[in-house]
């Protein structure tokens, strides 16, 4: 079987996304990431290789390309923000907090990929689940008031930095992400947004 230059053409290509990628970084003054000079040293470190190992086998080719793809994957994930369904009583209004890594907190419960929280009346939950990648995804979170018949209604989240605003109706206003003496936690409301009296304590 013919051997195939598939580490040379795998090189020319992240060499030539990684620095297309890095000057349009640039020319929009986006925020300055080192993920396209990492892919263009990937992409020189493949061309080299194609040139000390010309007669190396297809197969082994195609694993060494798929090396940083696979943990670019991995790394990613274990980074990366859960993603959180809060199930809160219907008619709750105020701070909403949630304990994370608690021994005796709440059973880790799933739906898909779709971690649960079901907020107690208090609003002060203690959770077994552990904050994954040390941040949480606010915007892609869903809040939803439950009724004892377990309907959910989705509860809005307040844009703040939007021009037009509700600050109107009940929403999720965002808290905090901090560490005391229990450990980490977030905060959110559930509230009006003009409401001046919300504090941003734990609990």
């Amino acid at each position: 079987m013919t051997t195939k230059p598939i580490l040379k053409f795998a090189g020319l290509g992240l060499l030539i996304c990684g620095t297309i990628l890095n000057i349009l970084m640039f020319v929009s003054e986006a925020w300055p990431t080192y993920l396209f000079f990492v892919m263009m040293g990937v992409g020189l470190l493949f061309l080299l290789a194609s040139y000390f190992f010309k007669n190396l086998k297809n197969i082994w080719q195609i694993v060494i390309v798929l090396i940083p793809f696979i943990t670019t994957y991995i790394l990613f994930d274990i980074s990366s923000a859960s993603n959180d369904t809060f199930l809160i009583p219907k008619g709750f209004t105020g701070q909403v907090t949630i304990y994370y890594d608690r021994p005796n907190g709440q059973q880790e419960e799933y739906d898909g990929k779709w971690r649960i929280y079901r907020v107690p009346i208090s609003g002060n939950l203690e959770t077994k689940f552990k904050l994954k990648g040390h941040s949480i995804n606010l915007s892609s979170s869903h809040y939803y008031y439950v009724d004892s018949n377990s309907k959910r209604q989705e509860l809005n989240h307040y844009c703040e930095y939007c021009e037009v605003k509700d600050t109107v109706t009940l929403q999720v206003i965002y808290g905090v992400l901090g560490t005391d003496d229990k450990g980490t936690y977030q905060t959110f409301f559930i509230d009006r947004p003009l409401n001046k009296n919300r504090i941003h304590n734990p609990e």
